[in-house]
Order: structure tokens, then C-alpha cells, then sequence
């Protein structure tokens, strides 16, 4: 199915069950959440935390677990004449980001089964679904040494959409048009050479959440395998490399790919329109490497259309984020998942991050004018505790588009609480 554009909300997952769970329930968890880290060992932070098992109901037979996610924002325009023309004007706007709740549910029996729900907020100035929808239906169940899960979920393809977005460096993903934040298929995952390889594919139709029969809405089959080629002892300084590769399949003949400037509020600043087409093959390489306080996160996608009456197109985008924890901090591998994990700060007033991306994407080859936007953007992070955050994003976009280069910048500020 081809990407029409949706920016998700911040919060993706739960936070990860606490320690006291039982190691299976542990296992089922950790690769499918964690929003706030661990906080067994972390300091009385002066914004406080609520306690990691104060709403946790670990039984015998079952962990339950409930999510809350609250996330605002308020984003600020100034933008030339070049940019008024291209997109319009993009007005200041504060909103509810991301409110979500939700709950997992895991078993302790034979059968470790596991089941996965969040119902999210969207805001009607920025969203054209429901004020309430269903964001995650997902249940899971190991066959031997591989998990099968089965719902409405993240396809398995780029480091972007995997992570957790709102423990990444960056405030928003740039890379939205090549992938879905959920579609609802089946997919099966399981890890390599002792745990340092993760391994995932599947087969996706979101016709449910569409007008179109199913015949017609358009099939996604989506792999990611990654590999953590080094890890210290201190598991402070670490090296990964990811593939992914996706197939996407057109709605009724009809393809599109379109992609907000890392803002939820914008206006769509590169976007193809609806075109004839049949499917498109996404490559995509991802890098993260970590020393102590420093990271480094890339990736790089190409879009191969096949379009014949359009010049078979190839769209791409790459971005590059360095970060700097200034307090000293560093975010733990996440071997079960094949990400960076949350962040816990050391000190009881937080910990300070300062990161530098840029970012590029053209949907301009071809037959084909859907822009070419350049953006880099600077990012100032207070981790408050495990569960707070507050930021401050500045942004300076440039897109390439109708014969016009226009420059937008951007400011946005926020504040989040997860559990």
C-alpha cells in the first residue's frame, strides 16, 4: 500500500515492564516496549517520577501493565515569500502531540502469550480520522525459537519508524514518506548469533482501516535485519548496522508519497500527488554507533517505482543526527529490539542532550515534481527524570519545489510524561 502520509503520534510504545517481572514476561515486553527506561537504580529526581510498579499487577499467571503517554507541543513559522507561495502559510499552533492509553497483557504460563492495545488522541486541526482511534491491536506467541505476532502494528523496516520516537535525539522522524506508522498484517521476528542480530518480516493490508475492498487496497511486505557488531563491556560504546527492505504496493493502481518538514503541524512540503502506478521497492541502510556521551544515528532510503508512465522514479532521503549528552549520560543497546533504549538520568536534576541533524528528501525524478527539501535542525533536550522531558527544537528548511526555493524556519518547544 503506498504511503499516504500520516505523522504519528510522539509516544509509540509502552514503557518496558519492570524488573520484577518474571523472565518471560520480561522477554515478551522488551522488544515491544520501552518509553521510559528502568528506574530501579535511578536517583529521587527533583520532577517526580511515579514509581515503575505502581500500576503494575504481576501475578502469577499474568504481568499487566497500563500506558499513559501525554505529549504537547507548541510550534512556531517564519517563512519567506518563496515558502508562502509553495505551501502556504503555516500557522503557530499549540496541541496535544500525542494522549494515549493503553495496556499490555502477558502470560506466565506454558503458552507465553502477549497482547498489546493503545487508543490515541488526535487532534482535529491535525488529523482526519476520529478524534479517538484505535493506534495498536497486536497479539503475540513464540513458535519455538521465532515470535508470530498478528494485528495492527509497525511494519519492520526502518531504524525511524522501529525506535521509540520520543527517546531519539530528534523531536520528529523526516523519513515519513517511506514508510506507514502502523498497517495492520502478520509478521515473525527472532534474534541471531546469540542476541547481537535481530531478524523481522511480514506481510501487510491495512483494507480495514481504508474505503477499498481488499483486493484492491495495496500489499506491503516489509524485512529488517540488523547486527551489533561491537558492544564494551560497559555497553556504553557500541556499533549497529541495519538493513531494510520493503515492497509497496499500490491502492487500486494508484501510488503517492508525501512527507511533513519534522513537524506535526506543517503542511505537507514534499508530496508526489496521486499517480499510475504498480509498486515500489524501498532500500534502506541504518547506522548507529555510540562512544560514552556521543551518538551517531544515519540512515539512507531509495524508493525504486515501478511507473512506467511516470519515468520510473527513484525518490530518496538520508539524515545524519549527532548527539551529545552534556551531562554524561548514554542509552543503553537494546539487543531484543535492535535500537538505542531510554534514557536514565544520573543526577537528580536530569540530564541535558544537544544534538545536530540534517536531513534530506527528494521526491522530485522522473515524470514526478513532489519536492526536494533540506533541513537541518538543532535540538536541546532536559530528560527531567526517566519520564519527563522538556525540548526545544530550532529547524531551517529549505524546499526546492514548483520552481521556487523557499526557506522555512521553524521553532518548536515541548513537554512530555510517559509511563
Amino acid at each position: 500500500m503506498p504511503n499516504l502520509e500520516a505523522q504519528e503520534p510522539a509516544a509509540e510504545e509502552p514503557p518496558a515492564v519492570e524488573e520484577a517481572a518474571t523472565e518471560s514476561a520480561a522477554t515478551a515486553t522488551e522488544a515491544a516496549s520501552e518509553v521510559a527506561p528502568k528506574a530501579a537504580k535511578a536517583p529521587e529526581y527533583a520532577f517526580p517520577d511515579l514509581p515503575a510498579a505502581a500500576l503494575v499487577y504481576n501475578g502469577e499467571r499474568f504481568v499487566f501493565k497500563p500506558i499513559f503517554a501525554i505529549v504537547g507541543d507548541l510550534t512556531t513559522f517564519d517563512q519567506d515569500d518563496a515558502s508562502l507561495a509553495q505551501v502556504g502559510e503555516q500557522e503557530d499552533t499549540q496541541e496535544l502531540r500525542a494522549g494515549r492509553l493503553g495496556f499490555f497483557l502477558g502470560s506466565k504460563g506454558k503458552l507465553k502469550w502477549d497482547f498489546y492495545t493503545t487508543v490515541d488522541y488526535q487532534e482535529r486541526s491535525t488529523r482526519e480520522k476520529n478524534v479517538f482511534q484505535i493506534f495498536d491491536m497486536k497479539f503475540s506467541v513464540p513458535l519455538g525459537p521465532v515470535r508470530f505476532t498478528l494485528g495492527k502494528q509497525k511494519e519492520p523496516f526502518a531504524y525511524e519508524l522501529i525506535a521509540l520516537s520520543v527517546i531519539l535525539p530528534h523531536q520528529e522522524r523526516i523519513l515519513s514518506p517511506f514508510f506507514v506508522t502502523r498497517s495492520i498484517g502478520a509478521q515473525l521476528s527472532g534474534s541471531l548469533a546469540e542476541t547481537r542480530m535481530t531478524w523481522a518480516a511480514g506481510v501487510f493490508n491495512d483494507w480495514l482501516d481504508t474505503d477499498l475492498e481488499r483486493e484492491e487496497n495495496g500489499t506491503d511486505y516489509a524485512g529488517r535485519l540488523t547486527g551489533l557488531l561491537y558492544e564494551s563491556p560497559s555497553k556504553t560504546d557500541y556499533l549497529h548496522l541495519g538493513l531494510g527492505l520493503r515492497r509497496v504496493g499500490s491502492d487500486d493502481g494508484v501510488l503517492r508519497f508525501s512527507g511533513r518538514p519534522e513537524s506535526n503541524v506543517a503542511d505537507k512540503y514534499v508530496d508526489t500527488g496521486e499517480f499510475a502506478g504498480d509498486h515500489a521497492d524501498e532500500l534502506l541502510f541504518e547506522l548507529l554507533w555510540s562512544r560514552r556521551a556521543f551518538s551517531l544515528l544515519a540512515e539512507h532510503v531509495q524508493a525504486r517505482v515501478d511507473a512506467p508512465a511516470n519515468g520510473d522514479p527513484r525518490f530518496t532521503g538520508y539524515y545524519a543526527t549527532a548527539s551529545w549528552m552534556l551531562t554524561g549520560e548514554s542509552r543503553p543497546y537494546v539487543r531484543a529490539s535492535g535500537y538505542a533504549g531510554g534514557l536514565t538520568p544520573k543526577r537528580r536534576w536530569g540530564a541535558l542532550e544537544l544534538a545536530l541533524r540534517y536531513a534530506h528528501v527528494d521526491l522530485t525524478d522522473g515524470a514526478i515534481a513532489g519536492g526536494e527539501l533540506d533541513k537541518w535542525s538543532l535540538n536541546l533536550s532536559w530528560w527531567a527524570s526517566a519520564q519527563w522531558k522538556i525540548g526545544l527544537s530550532y529547524g531551517d528548511a529549505d524546499l526546492d519545489r514548483d520552481g521556487l526555493v523557499g526557506n522555512t524556519k521553524m521553532l518548536l518547544a515541548r513537554i512530555q510524561w510517559l509511563y
